[in-house]
């Protein structure tokens, strides 16, 4: 607003392609020098069996919100007599129109080259910019969000904070950036993947690379970085995934990225900043 940008001498900005709720984050971030993330959706139609411990999120389903005058909830209405008279066709079972998912966590499988490991390869470098200054440090301690089962659906968690990125790399806002770069990584970190979320995080991939700046030279953007890492060191998991090798198949600058990250994994690498 007060810099030498054109938006800050015309007064006006366009933001059309900028979404409400990253804007609300920027401007939570403006204030308060954090944001609050986003949640994880509950896949429609898609159930955990039964005694599974499900954590806190968010259906696609917005609920009836309670009347702010009202203290007490509305009376449920009434349920139906059952009719006992009524067959129902297989194909027509209330059931038949829910999963109940019993998928387990896809197990860990080494699968490098010259027999050297890539998991560590998220671990291994410096992906989150080091900060320029001891005020530059937000200091903020983060508990990122645990996915339990492949109902959840964390396409919001990753894509929603990579359009704030975007917006904040656009504009040069670096404690903003690091801050998302440091949050998504503390969320891949324990993230579990399961065959139903492998396409969600190759769709966060695809989205990183439409979205954030080409290589310089041997630099690389940070964002393009976390996430090519962070595909490295799940390889043993996803290799087979059909999504993923349709990213490799259609080549382009991650692929360009990704070999050399697998060739080098025995190297102790300074990483992007």
């Amino acid at each position: 607003m007060n810099g030498e940008m054109i938006e800050a001498k015309t007064r006006h900005v366009d933001w059309s392609e900028v979404d409400e709720d990253t804007f609300v984050r920027l401007c939570e971030f403006a204030y308060f020098r954090n944001y609050t993330p986003p949640t994880f959706r509950l896949v429609d139609g898609m159930f955990p069996a039964e005694g599974t411990k499900l954590a806190k999120g968010k259906s696609k389903h917005k609920k009836r919100r309670l009347n702010a005058n009202s203290d007490a909830a509305p009376k449920p209405e009434p349920e139906p007599e059952p009719q006992t008279d009524l067959a129902i066709a297989p194909d027509e079972s209330p059931a038949s129109k829910h999963t109940i998912c019993n998928d387990a966590e896809i197990p860990y499988a080494e699968r490098s080259i010259w027999t050297k490991q890539l998991r560590g390869a998220f671990d291994r470098t410096l992906i989150v910019p080091r900060r320029q200054s001891q005020s530059d440090d937000l200091g903020y301690a983060y508990t990122p969000p645990r996915n339990t089962g492949p109902w959840e659906d964390f396409n919001p968690v990753f894509i929603d904070q990579a359009r704030l990125y975007v917006l904040a790399d656009k504009y040069g806002i670096e404690s903003l950036r690091r801050l998302i770069l440091s949050k998504l990584q503390e969320t891949l970190r324990s993230f579990k993947l399961y065959d139903a979320g492998v396409t969600g995080i190759i769709e966060f991939v695809r989205f990183v690379y439409s979205n954030t700046p080409p290589n310089h030279g041997n630099r690389m953007d940070p964002m393009r970085n976390l996430v090519t890492r962070y595909i490295v060191s799940v390889l043993g998991q996803i290799g087979k995934n059909e999504s993923f090798q349709q990213l490799l198949a259609d080549g382009g600058p991650f692929v360009s990225d990704f070999w050399p990250i697998i060739w080098s994994t025995d190297e102790t690498d300074s990483g992007s900043s």
